[in-house]
Formats: C-alpha cells, sequence, structure tokens
C-alpha cells in the first residue's frame, strides 16, 4: 500500500506463479464440466430415485399424478421443501462453478431450467413408484433451490472479484470463511447431534409448536456441547472481526453494522425456527451463543492490527486460520453424542454410512439439512484459506489436504460414544472445499487475465 492509503499492485512472481496454479484449477472445472454435473446428478439420482419399486401400471400413475397436481400440504412437505432447496441449490452452484468465467445471467437461467427439467423428470418417475410420492410442490422447490444456488454463486463471484483487487488479509476476501463459518455454527445450533433434543408433535402448527416448547422445561446441555458451541460462535466472532477490518486492518464502519445486524439477527432467527419445528429449548445455548460471538468479535476487533503487523505473510495467517478451523471441527466432530445409547465397547461401525448418500435417505427430518451445513461450512471454510494460500504463492496445502482432513474426521469418530464414520460426510467436507476454491478462482480471473495481483497486507510468501 503506498503512503497516501491507494491500492499498489505488483508483480510478486510467488504470487503470480499461484494465479497461474488457480487458472489450472479453473480449467480443469471448466474442461471436465460435463463430468462434474453428471456426477452431481447421480447424487440427486441418488437422494430421489432409490427405493423407487416401480410399478408399470397407468392407472396407478394417474391417481398419483392427480394427488402430484393437487397435493395436501404438512409439516412433512416443509421438511421435504427444506431438503429439496438444499439439494438443488448444490446443483445451481455446482452449474455456476463449472461454466465459463466470469459468470454471466445466462448461466444462471441455464442452471435454473436444467434444475427445473430434472426435477419434472425425477417426478415424473416417481409417479410409477408406490413408494415415493411425486408433487407439485416438489418441482417448485427443486426449481427454487437450483435458481437460488446460481443466483448465490453468481453474486459471491462478482463480489468476491471486487475484493479481490483492493487486497485482502488472507489472500481471498475474508468474509467467505466468516460466512462459512457462520454457516456451520446455525448447522451446530440447529442440529444439535451432540446432546438430547425432544421433539414435539409435527402434527401442530409452528405457532403451536413454539408455544408449547415456551412451556416446556428447557433440557440441560452436557458440558462437551457446550464447549463445542462456544468455541463456534468464539472464532465466528474473531473471523467476524477479519472481515470488518479486511484490506487495511481499519474498522469498516459499513461492513461493521451489516455484520452487527446478521449476526445477531441469525441467532434469533434459529432459536426461533428450533421452537417453531419443535425442538425443546436449552437452558444456557442462546447466551453463551451471544456472549461467545461478541467475545470472539471484540478481541478480534482489538487484536487484528497488532496480527498483521506481527504475521506480515498472508499466506501464513491463512495457514493459521486454517489450523483453528480445522480444530473446531474437530471438536464438533468428536464430541460425544450423548443423545444416543452407547456402545457396548469396540468400534463403532455401521457398513450403511460407506454408502453415498445412504445417511441422508435414513434420516427423513429436517436436522439431516442442518447436520449436511456443519460439514459444508466447515469444508468451505477450510477451502477458502487454502485458496488464499494458493493465490499469494503458497503451493501447499491444497484442497487433497481437505479431503485427508475430512476422512481423519470420519476416522476419528470410530472410538467416539454414539459417532460413526460416514463416507457422506467426507464427500460434503471435501466438496465445500474444492468449490471454495474454484470460486475463488473465478473471482480472481479477470485480475489474473490483467497480470497483476493486489498487494495491501503484506509480502505474498
Amino acid at each position: 500500500m503506498t503512503s497516501d492509503g491507494a491500492t499498489r499492485l505488483t508483480t510478486d512472481v510467488p504470487a503470480l506463479q499461484a494465479v497461474r496454479r488457480g487458472i489450472d484449477l479453473l480449467a480443469l472445472a471448466t474442461r471436465h464440466a460435463v463430468a462434474f454435473r453428471v456426477a452431481y446428478l447421480l447424487c440427486i439420482g441418488a437422494a430421489t430415485l432409490l427405493r423407487l419399486g416401480f410399478d408399470p401400471s397407468l392407472a396407478s400413475a394417474a391417481v398419483r399424478l392427480h394427488r402430484a397436481l393437487d397435493p395436501p400440504l404438512s409439516f412433512k412437505d416443509i421438511v421435504d421443501g427444506a431438503r429439496n432447496i438444499a439439494l438443488f441449490a448444490g446443483w445451481g452452484a455446482t452449474w455456476m462453478l463449472t461454466a465459463r468465467a466470469p459468470s454471466t445471467r445466462h448461466d444462471l437461467l441455464r442452471a435454473t431450467v436444467f434444475g427445473l427439467l430434472v426435477s419434472v423428470a425425477v417426478e415424473t418417475a416417481q409417479l410409477f413408484s408406490p413408494f415415493r410420492s411425486a408433487s407439485i410442490l416438489d418441482v417448485t422447490t427443486n426449481a427454487l433451490g437450483a435458481a437460488i444456488g446460481a443466483v448465490l454463486l453468481l453474486a459471491l463471484e462478482k463480489r468476491a472479484s471486487g475484493d479481490l483487487r483492493r487486497g485482502t488479509l488472507f489472500g481471498v476476501p475474508a468474509w467467505m470463511p466468516a460466512g462459512a463459518l457462520l454457516l456451520s455454527a446455525v448447522g451446530l445450533t440447529f442440529a444439535p447431534s451432540t446432546r438430547a433434543t425432544f421433539i414435539v408433535s409435527s402434527l401442530a402448527s409452528p405457532m403451536a409448536r413454539a408455544g408449547t416448547v415456551a412451556r416446556l422445561q428447557a433440557l440441560p446441555v452436557p458440558v462437551t456441547a457446550l464447549l463445542a458451541e462456544m468455541a463456534a460462535w468464539l472464532l465466528v466472532g474473531a473471523v467476524v472481526a477479519a472481515a470488518i477490518s479486511d484490506r487495511t486492518g481499519r474498522v469498516r464502519v459499513r461492513q461493521l453494522l451489516a455484520w452487527l445486524l446478521i449476526v445477531p439477527g441469525v441467532l434469533v432467527a434459529v432459536h426461533a425456527g428450533r421452537a417453531m419445528v419443535g425442538l425443546q429449548r436449552e437452558t444456557i445455548t442462546l447466551p453463551l451463543q451471544a456472549a461467545s460471538v461478541a467475545i470472539g468479535l471484540g478481541v478480534g476487533l482489538a487484536s487484528v492490527r497488532r496480527w498483521r503487523s506481527a504475521v506480515s505473510a498472508r499466506s501464513t495467517r491463512a495457514l493459521q486460520l486454517g489450523i483453528a478451523i480445522a480444530l473446531l471441527g474437530a471438536a464438533m466432530s468428536w464430541s460425544p453424542a450423548t443423545w444416543a445409547r452407547p456402545a457396548s465397547g469396540g468400534l463403532h461401525f455401521d457398513w450403511r454410512q460407506m454408502i453415498p448418500m445412504m445417511s441422508l435417505l435414513q434420516r427423513q427430518d429436517m436436522s439431516s439439512v442442518f447436520l449436511v451445513l456443519q460439514k459444508a461450512g466447515i469444508g468451505a471454510a477450510l477451502g477458502a484459506c487454502l485458496a488464499g494460500r494458493n493465490r499469494v504463492g503458497a503451493t501447499q496445502p491444497g484442497v487433497r489436504a481437505a479431503l485427508l482432513y475430512a476422512v481423519v474426521l470420519e476416522v476419528g469418530q470410530l472410538i467416539v460414544p454414539g459417532r460413526y464414520p460416514d463416507v457422506t460426510d467426507i464427500l460434503i467436507t471435501t466438496a465445500a472445499a474444492g468449490l471454495m476454491a474454484i470460486l475463488v478462482e473465478r473471482a480472481g480471473y479477470e485480475v489474473s487475465r490483467s497480470g497483476l495481483t493486489p498487494d495491501r497486507a503484506g509480502p505474498a510468501t
């Protein structure tokens, strides 16, 4: 940065070499776009067409078609809708990330239309199933999910592209790991797989369930779960502080106000949502989360400038943040599942969890969506740190490190009470890290083409 505070562009050789490696990653995604899209379609097929039980009767199909066009609406349909949006949002994101850079509105339209066609095909096949239920609601939520995923990726790419030109603290915009960590913390709060929960009858309306939850006695929370919650929200607050003071290290008022609205709003919305779906209140969780994120934010704002001065290399900062994220993921994954019946000694293994997507098929509830968010958030945050190191000249570790980390997390659960490894979680964590890395390279496409890289955060080493 120059003495007057303006952005200085350099032709730092290691950074330019890292950019070229990043372009190779981007080229890999676009060159094999069909393979990646087909792979995701296979995931959609596994989630929607397994256990189909084909019934060739046209008369039965006609009855199911009539029911599909005028479906009843129940709590289960709301759960299915949330799952559909999450599943097809991944499709929209995959399409955008494998399109030619930079992304355009035409790519967004294609992703949505193709998602709609895939949804129609899936629901048509389900008309011939005695076990699956086709519905126009599913078609709508699937298409909506594809559009949401595509719009979100387009917006993130454009925002990150502008931020990369101005300079960053980690080599990537700090809001990337901050947002991913917030996503993971929300998943941990909404789907508390590490502690007991009580689900109120799903036959009641959302407001009735919330009223029932308010009258029930709050649940005590195991210490291990409290520690995981505290660690998650402390790190969220600290990385949000980095996002607020990204580039120059000084607090940016607009970003501060935005995050002060986003984080408390998310906390309130999550706990309101828990009540409306019938998850029983917990004695101390909300105050603990609020205090943890506030402490993390305060400490982060007070220390980020000193950290910036003490650690001048962006790649080192990204590595340090990546280690903190990896430790958080371990704390979340290796906390004993106290709600589960303890196993009688030995390793905890279930062969069904070695089949991709099987765990999502077994869990037909809202919690399964948020359990995915936990893994995806940790993977995306880790992927952002790895991509940041790559962009500023550090070649190792790469995305393969995210795969190794995901495997270690799951294998470690063999000896954790109430838990077991799941190959689907490995795929989710690794895919989220890889997709984030590709998103960063797409965002830096124009900067890379110019042969320049921003340097506001110290030397790239």
